[in-house]
């Protein structure tokens, strides 16, 4: 019988490179309990055939290791086996999502606990060093995250834990983030004749707004950033534009008409505007904040614009 999909993504979740193995030390009943809720939530015996079955499954699964997890804590606090339930429990963010069962607002013991517990397997210390890296890139990668705090962390865990299996996690997403925490390099002429270099603009927070006249989404997100350019532009806030028109005169006379004064990026070409292809965009409007350092720090800048141009003149 095959297994139902959410427990195939369960699988994906729990395991991806992680053997979380638990063996309880001396014997302990408390421990063999975790254990044995883990295999339950893992590896079920009844495989469930619908939705709704795999739900109530997780659902109870979780429970019980939740219950079995706190009594073991409570009954054999110093059992090294504490180590790959806490390891175990880490992982279960995704499942407990499928589920709909919250966890705890904060685990009994951590990530970085684990990694510098003496009696930990080295394997349990190495695979706990990679969940923290990889779960706290997602928190890096958010505007504003401090990017080079861990892209330092990341290449830590790799001169640590050299021979994790999973590394190439690790190094991949380092290259991931090191091409997010270069700047951009943008350069051209603009419709009005200026010249147009992002790196001169370095210690400015710069608004990049891919749109169109013909955008009716576009237009309507324009009187905000008008407004914000005539507020804070003084104070260092710069935007420019990069138009999906094709018709040069009719976006002249827009741009008058509204007051535009930034530069704009025009090549007459519409949906293959070479800016939009060359960044692989797929709609209008499409807005990135660059930070102080030329660096993309959003790329959904129109959802709460104001508060993000802020936050970022402020650093």
């Amino acid at each position: 019988m095959n297994v139902h999909p959410i427990f195939r993504a369960c699988a994906l979740a729990l395991a991806l490179g992680f053997s979380l193995s638990l063996h309880a030390a001396d014997g302990d009943a408390e421990w063999q309990k975790v254990n044995e809720a883990i295999a339950a939530i893992k590896d079920p015996k009844d495989k469930p055939q619908s939705r709704d079955a795999a739900i109530a499954l997780l659902k109870n699964g979780l429970a019980e290791f939740d219950a079995s997890y706190a009594a073991a804590l409570k009954a054999g606090p110093n059992n090294p086996a504490r180590w790959d339930a806490a390891l175990f429990a880490a992982m279960l963010g995704r499942v407990r999502g499928m589920a709909g069962v919250a966890g705890p607002e904060k685990e009994a013991i951590s990530l970085d606990e684990i990694v510098k517990a003496e009696d930990a397997k080295p394997e349990t210390k190495s695979q706990a060093s990679l969940a923290s890296v990889m779960i706290a890139s997602d928190k890096a990668a958010e505007a504003g995250g401090d990017v080079e705090g861990w892209i330092a962390k990341a290449e830590k865990h790799l001169k640590d834990f050299p021979g994790e299996k999973m590394n190439t996690m690790v190094e991949d997403r380092i290259k991931d983030m090191k091409s997010k925490a270069a700047p951009l390099e943008l350069k051209f002429t603009a419709l009005d004749g200026r010249a147009v270099d992002v790196s001169k603009l370095q210690g400015k927070v710069v608004l990049i707004d891919f749109w169109a006249t013909w955008c009716g989404p576009c237009v309507e997100e324009l009187p905000k950033v008008i407004k914000l350019y005539k507020e804070l532009h003084e104070k260092g806030f710069e935007v420019i534009g990069v138009s999906l028109d094709q018709d040069k005169a009719e976006l002249e006379a827009f741009l008058k008409e509204k007051g535009m004064e930034w530069p704009q990026y025009f090549d007459g070409k519409g949906a293959e505007n070479e800016l939009f292809m060359k960044y692989k965009l797929e709609s209008i409007p499409t807005a990135w904040l660059l930070n102080k350092k030329g660096v993309v720090a959003s790329k959904t800048a129109f959802e709460g614009l104001e508060e993000q141009v802020k936050k970022l003149l402020a650093e």
